[in-house]
């Protein structure tokens, strides 16, 4: 069946995962043909079958000329793809780590100053997964390395993350143990004695033993600083999450709030700064919160909570002089989620991309109901909506290689590419969407990874 194309937008981050719904509507003439020039200037390529049991999201990175590929392969064996160049074949190495029904449980990949590529994943709770490869840019050197800092503190390990700094050095970042108790760590590695060296005194993020934070970023804004956004969340039920909260830094080591004043860490409840001080049970999701700049580079924040009704509304948090202003985006009826409950969640409500300026100098905020993708544009000086409108997340032609229409299309865009790139690229698969980490009564087919490659 024919797609309907509608007009793309602009990307407000680098990395993007959406599941994708089959079109049911008929296309004009001329929608075909523009549809019909885009297939011939886009490539595809099926780089491996992966495991489609349940969402467990790959990811691929470009580092240079070096494109690399994180995944779980048909038999649920991690697997890493690496190639030099999109002119050169691609060369795989299976390593020895198999994923369960976990949806938590992704792969990460990453490489360092002098090209030794870093791999973590399939943790929840688990003692921690990593491999790093003994010789720079040679996937099949890959080596299992049994902990960062010791083998008896590197376990219940959860949420692993790769970053740079602002010289380019390559810190992890992950939990250690539960989503009512966590506490997080960064560390740096030194390429010349390949070793790894916390960047703090401790953790980053400690819970007391009473909660965890969720966070998003560190995000390096138009300001030069790195910031951050966090929720507390007090127990493993989704319903817990509480106290969207913000703080930034200069290097990674020192942090302060947004008005300047230092931050000490570890951040616990009582430190950092309150953005919105949303409760228990008041809605909030912790994955579902991004970060943008406004015209003056000042943050801005994008999430939703329940109104008084009980219905979930997208909210609109802005620095405004001293403090933070929040203002409801969404105007929706019988919107109410039911989050009293843990593991991978499929919710009907997302925030999948930051806030951000449009050309007209208004505030695009975008979320995501029912697999409908919505764009709110927002007035800048007094942060009430002017217009709701839709939007499209990703390309048009990469939906028509769907196979299987009874499972769900995930599509991520790769991440580090070149803003002078002629091209953008996505991954696409197909599998079940989460189901709370629980295994299903049957196992689909294996779906085909694919990597799109198109024109900007």
């Amino acid at each position: 069946m024919f797609r309907m194309r509608r007009r793309a937008q602009r990307f407000s981050g680098l990395l993007l995962s959406v599941a994708v719904a089959s079109p049911q509507a008929l296309a004009q003439p001329s929608d075909r043909l523009a549809d019909a020039q885009l297939n011939l200037a886009s490539e595809v390529e099926a780089v491996d079958l992966t495991w489609s049991g349940h969402r467990v999201f790959a990811q691929m990175i470009q580092r240079g000329e070096h494109q690399i590929i994180a995944y779980y392969d048909a038999n649920r064996q991690m697997s890493i793809a690496h190639r030099a160049h999109q002119r050169t074949p691609w060369r795989y190495q299976k390593v020895p780590s198999f994923v369960g029904w976990d949806s938590h449980n992704y792969v990460t990949v990453d490489v360092d100053e002098k090209g030794y590529i870093h791999v973590m994943g399939n943790m929840h709770n688990d003692p921690l997964v990593y491999f790093r490869s003994t010789e720079p840019w040679n996937v099949r050197s890959l080596k299992q390395v049994d902990y960062i800092i010791s083998q008896e503190r590197d376990q219940n390990v959860t949420y692993p993350r790769f970053m740079h700094d602002r010289e380019g050095r390559l810190i992890a970042i992950y939990r250690l143990g539960g989503s009512g108790n966590g506490r997080y760590y960064y560390h740096r590695f030194d390429t010349d004695t390949l070793t790894w060296s916390l960047m703090h005194d401790g953790q980053f993020f400690d819970g007391e033993d009473e909660r965890g934070a969720y966070y998003t970023g560190p995000v390096l804004g138009p300001d030069g600083k790195f910031h951050m956004i966090w929720v507390w969340r007090e127990t493993p039920s989704a319903a817990t999450n509480n106290n969207l909260s913000y703080v930034r830094s200069p290097d990674l080591v020192n942090w302060e709030d947004s008005n300047g004043n230092q931050v000490a860490l570890p951040l616990i409840r009582s430190t950092g700064e309150i953005v919105d001080p949303v409760p228990t049970f008041g809605g909030m999701l912790n994955g579902q919160k991004r970060i943008g700049f406004d015209a003056a580079n000042r943050p801005m924040i994008s999430y939703y909570k329940n109104d008084p009704n009980g219905d979930t509304q997208i909210m609109l948090a802005r620095k405004s002089g001293e403090g933070w202003t929040t203002h409801q985006i969404s105007d929706w009826a019988d919107s109410k989620q039911f989050l009293d409950r843990g593991g991978s969640l499929n919710v009907s409500i997302l925030v999948p991309e930051d806030p951000y300026i449009g050309d007209d100098g208004t505030i695009r905020v975008r979320a995501k109901r029912d697999g409908q993708e919505i764009e709110f544009i927002v007035d800048a000086s007094t942060n009430r909506t002017l217009t709701v409108g839709s939007y499209t997340s990703i390309p048009q032609v990469i939906g028509s290689f769907q196979n299987n229409f009874e499972l769900t299309q995930f599509v991520r865009k790769a991440e580090g590419t070149s803003p002078t790139s002629a091209h953008d690229f996505y991954l696409s698969w197909e599998a079940n969407p989460p189901a709370q980490d629980q295994a299903r009564g049957e196992i689909p087919p294996a779906s085909t990874l694919r990597l799109h490659k198109i024109p900007r």
